[in-house]
């Protein structure tokens, strides 16, 4: 049986080359493949897991002070392309900011998962451990019910990094157990990009693009209808299915979202679930949407908006950077030869990520960097001075023009910096959407908070790719879904 859809919590000459190049990195960057990672290991935390909002452990700068010469501490992320430039930019600032602390990067994979595992595997053993790990915003309860991150709340006041400054909404997602544990967040959501030349050939306004998935539909069979192959470029990716039904106000997991304690059972059979997976059955039935795998390093929907097979793409903001790069031929071939696409009828916009009822209704995505339970204190200190810099002004303004990502601290997103960026630059003008959009995410529904979130992913992989391929019932897909789900959660759960 369905149960009803909750009313409560609603916010209100062609260059293929060039283009594979430039935005494996941006797939990447999604951070949505799946691993299998089963229950945490159980490893002791250096300072227990009794962390709660009354019972922070001290912060250790003190330690920092008494240290003669240089500490120096490892950051581990898997970020390409610009982030990593942004990265290094922000990291060589620091370090030629002060002679206490010197940061070194080391890329330890091509995704957040790759990350994930050496990480554990690092944390398990005690050898090789980074003092900062960055990680996909999905794995914060894993690492948490492992022990080994340092709630930087502790803190937060001694270096300058002001919580109550941060953003409402991605606050409450990286809250847990009334903590705030990230030494410092990078924030992206998922948008939805269209060709306005597209538009204007079906006889759309192109200054009122599709809000639900409703209008992507009535827009889709209008630009089929003027000529278009397959209207929607549409990745089969979990992370949109989460939005569209945590952005009605649905759990995917009960009680409350993993938001309340921990999670008792899956709530993946619920008729906003239910919904979705009809709209993206019948969109691809009826020649209206392309569906493509969500695999690492895939990039077929943006090439079918390249070649002008599609008119619309859901995908992350950060592609908007590379979006901007490929217009101007500015993206790295990799040496192939890229001069077979023509960007000529490309004319890209982009609005909010269109939801069942209503636009924006995204879940909190992106990643953080935590600062690992399982290095010495001194290191620990080092760790949250570095990150407390990363949260001053000028280097959240260096991660939205470099990196992509939106600025969510203070009133930052007011630095004549970013304001030029967004009025003048292509990919300001995109990536404004993806910041806009944050302010229509309910605080009170920030996503679901689950330990085994890995498997959550790689089962509703399989089940958006079943009923949009195979044809199979989404009442069915789901109701498999859920009891997958819940043999996940008794093994990860005990």
């Amino acid at each position: 049986m369905t149960p009803s859809r909750r009313s409560n919590g609603r916010p209100g000459a062609k260059r293929p080359g060039r283009l594979r190049a430039g935005l494996v990195g941006v797939a990447v960057l999604a951070g949505t493949t799946a691993v299998a990672c089963g229950p945490p290991p159980t490893i002791e935390a250096l300072e227990g897991d009794d962390v709660s909002a009354d019972n922070l452990p001290d912060c250790p700068m003190g330690e920092l002070d008494k240290a003669t010469g240089v500490t120096n501490i490892v950051v581990w992320h898997a970020l390409g392309a610009e982030p990593a430039k942004a990265l290094e930019e922000v990291t060589q600032a620091f370090n030629d900011s002060q002679d206490e602390v010197n940061v070194t990067l080391q890329n330890q994979g091509a995704d957040y998962s790759e990350v994930f595992r050496k990480y554990n595997a690092a944390a398990a053993s005690g050898e090789g451990v980074p003092a900062v790990v960055y990680l996909e915003d999905t794995t914060i309860r894993t690492i948490i019910d492992t022990g080994t991150l340092f709630p930087a709340e502790a803190c937060a006041e001694e270096v300058g990094f002001d919580l109550d400054s941060v953003q409402p909404a991605v606050r409450s997602a990286y809250t847990v157990d009334g903590v705030f544990y990230p030494g410092y967040v990078n924030v992206s959501g998922p948008i939805m990009f269209y060709n306005r030349s597209h538009f204007r050939e079906a006889g759309l306004d192109v200054d009122s693009p599709p809000q639900t998935l409703a209008e992507v539909r009535s827009a889709a069979e209008k630009l089929k209808a003027s000529g278009i192959e397959k209207p929607l470029a549409l990745k089969l990716d979990p992370w949109f299915f989460t939005c569209w039904v945590n952005g009605v106000g649905e759990d995917i997991v009960l009680p409350d979202n993993g938001r309340s304690g921990a999670v008792t059972e899956a709530n993946l059979n619920n008729e906003a679930g239910v919904e979705t997976l009809q709209w993206i059955q019948d969109m691809v039935a009826d020649g209206l949407a392309d569906p493509i795998s969500n695999t690492p390093g895939q990039i077929n929907q943006y090439l079918n908006v390249a070649q002008e097979k599609s008119s619309m793409l859901i995908e992350t903001s950060t592609a908007s950077t590379s979006i901007k790069a490929f217009l101007g031929g500015d993206l790295d071939t990799g040496g192939q030869d890229a001069s077979s696409v023509d960007t000529g009828g490309l004319d890209p916009a982009a609005t909010p990520f269109p939801g069942l009822d209503q636009p924006g209704g995204v879940r909190v995505s992106g990643g953080y960097f935590g600062i690992s339970n399982r290095v010495p204190k001194v290191q620990q200190a080092a760790a949250a001075k570095y990150l407390g810099f990363m949260s001053q002004p000028d280097q959240v303004v260096a991660w939205h023009l470099v990196g992509s990502y939106l600025p969510v601290i203070g009133d930052v997103a007011d630095d004549p910096r970013i304001q030029k960026f967004w009025k003048e630059d292509r990919a300001g003008q995109l990536l404004k959407v993806g910041y806009e959009q944050m302010a229509l995410i309910d605080p009170k529904r920030p996503g679901p908070l689950i330990g085994p979130y890995p498997e959550y992913t790689d089962i509703m992989q399989k089940t958006m790719e079943s009923t949009a391929r195979s044809g199979a019932s989404p009442e069915d897909a789901l109701n498999k879904a859920n009891e997958q789900m819940n043999a996940e959660l008794e093994q990860y759960y005990g």
